[in-house]
């Protein structure tokens, strides 16, 4: 593959992740959609039922396109994962965690995998870190009223999950999912305690 086509790739990936940090925007349409007179978290599960049959659709015909890497190619791709991903969280999760989960996996995600290549793992995992704290730390300062404390703890905890989880390989189980419903878990659990 050439270097050029390669790279567009990539960018393609980024963008794509970076996207997902407007999930949280779900929490601003109205509990009852008013033209649809359904629910909400009826779109959620369209919107994942949609991309499961895509999914199946493309694995049956074994296909690929911008964006997919090679390894993809006949198992679960990471946009079906995040798309799990996202889907749990946004109906599990209290709104302020999956918004922090959704914001913090959008962005560090990509940046460890631009900081490993260019700077080593040390320097990814460190800046992921710090980089995951910020964004979950405001994200969850900024959306519900908590002890400041606590958002600190659950911003802590988010961050070393995360990180955790998007270093953790597991064959067919994509990073993608795992930085969101890891630190999504934990720091729901910690909001009940």
């Amino acid at each position: 593959m050439p270097v050029q086509t390669m790279r567009r790739e990539v960018v393609f990936r980024r963008v794509a992740h970076l996207l997902i940090a407007l999930a949280p925007l779900y929490y601003a349409l109205p509990v009852e959609l008013p033209i649809l007179s359904v629910h909400r978290w009826t779109l959620v599960v369209v919107f994942f039922l949609g991309i499961c049959a895509f999914e199946a659709y493309r694995l049956k015909k074994g296909m690929t396109f911008l964006g997919l890497r090679p390894h993809e190619r006949g198992q679960i791709a990471s946009f079906a994962w995040a798309a799990a991903g996202i889907a749990a969280v946004l109906w599990l999760c209290p709104h302020d965690v999956a918004a922090a989960a959704l914001v913090g996996m959008a962005c560090v995600d990509p940046l460890a995998g631009e900081l490993r290549k260019a700077k080593g793992d040390s320097v990814a995992v460190v800046s992921s870190l710090a980089a995951y704290f910020v964004l979950a730390f405001s994200v969850l300062f900024l959306w519900e009223w908590r002890d400041g404390l606590l958002v600190v703890i659950l911003a802590a905890v988010g961050s070393i999950t995360a990180v955790g989880a998007e270093r953790t390989k597991v064959r067919y189980v994509d990073d993608d999912f795992l930085m969101l419903v890891v630190p999504g878990a934990a720091m729901t659990l910690l909001t009940l305690i």
